[in-house]
């Protein structure tokens, strides 16, 4: 019988207690001196890079520079960061050329997370899409890119509890965009403009693509935007499908969703998971939408074991463990075990 899951308190209650022990027993001297009580541990101003775990000295330097200060998200600092996360695992993975490593990994659909062969694939962190119009660029976590002009888009996350929503309909004074933004929260004309979505307005061309990508017309009203809850989900698949000649592809590449397994919002009806069934649910294109776990890219991971260090590292700081299934015994074995 497996156990419940925990509650989303008791989830961020455990995870606070295991990222203070590890920062007690890591990093003092280098935290910012804020409270322990109900917060993380965030690294000092000018120690942000301690937060990517790269357990070999000697290549820290190469692994940290993959993520300039002008590419990190405001909470970089904070030990719960899934983009520090990122860094870690993926930018280990692309300094050592070792994305091989993610070949044939599946996703929870069964189609392959990444790819069925990693031969003509790179990768970067922080990609900015460069073919929406953006007033402020899509960036994705971890861009790769294959023979052909395949991609894949993946998004990290980690103790977060959902999915970004669009802004819009909570903008409030003050608020850039406020009041010609503003957002009933519907799809439709309002507030004197000419289109249906205010972000259309400004020439952010999200609605001349998503029709092809998942069943929202956009000629017609809707009285509940159904991007407005899936639109971190919904621009990922943008940046996967629309190409630098900004015409959409359906099948040039796809979505990869990385969680943790623990987290209670990716649970079955958890906040993330029932924005990520609305997008799944409404999806044209089969396979446009992925998801797999920290843990089962660890599983792949532990076969190697040039990457034991790196999962001892990562099981002390987060409490991350491999998840096996499928490995085979003898792969089993190579795997830290505290």
């Amino acid at each position: 019988m497996t156990s419940p899951m925990p509650t989303m308190a008791a989830y961020e209650r455990a995870l606070l207690e295991r990222l203070w022990a590890y920062a007690d027993g890591h990093l003092a001297g280098h935290l910012d001196g804020g409270r322990r009580e109900g917060r993380p541990p965030v690294l000092a101003k000018g120690r942000e890079a301690l937060n990517v775990v790269v357990p070999d000295v000697s290549e820290a330097e190469a692994v940290r520079a993959l993520m300039p200060g002008k590419e990190r998200h405001l909470h970089y600092g904070s030990m719960k960061s899934s983009q520090a996360l990122a860094q870690s695992i993926f930018g280990l993975l692309l300094i050592r050329g070792r994305l091989d490593l993610l070949a044939g990994l599946e996703a929870e659909c069964g189609r392959p997370a990444f790819f069925a062969d990693a031969s003509g694939w790179t990768g970067r962190l922080e990609h900015e899409v460069e073919s929406l119009e953006e007033r402020r660029k899509t960036s994705v976590d971890v861009w790769l890119k294959g023979p052909e002009g395949a991609r894949v888009a993946v998004e990290c996350k980690f103790a977060e509890n959902e999915f970004g929503r669009c802004s819009r309909p909570r903008l409030r004074p003050g608020d850039s965009g406020y009041p010609e933004q503003l957002c009933d929260g519907s799809y439709s004309v309002q507030r004197g403009r000419t289109t249906r979505c205010s972000l259309s307005e400004i020439g952010i061309r999200y609605w001349d693509y998503l029709p092809a990508l998942f069943d929202w017309p956009a000629d017609v009203d809707h009285a509940l935007c159904p991007f407005g809850e899936t639109y971190q989900i919904g621009r990922n698949a943008l940046a996967a499908t629309v190409g630098d000649d900004e015409s959409v592809d359906p099948g040039r590449g796809h979505v990869l969703i990385v969680y943790d397994a623990r987290n209670p919002a990716f649970a079955d009806n958890g906040r993330s998971d029932r924005q990520w069934r609305m997008a799944l649910d409404a999806c044209r294109v089969p396979g446009l939408l992925r998801r797999v776990t920290w843990q089962r890219i660890l599983g792949v991971l532990a076969a190697d074991a040039s990457m034991t260090r790196l999962l001892v590292a990562l099981e002390a700081k987060y409490g991350l463990f491999p998840d096996t299934r499928g490995m085979t015994a003898a792969s089993r074995e190579t795997i830290p075990r505290d």
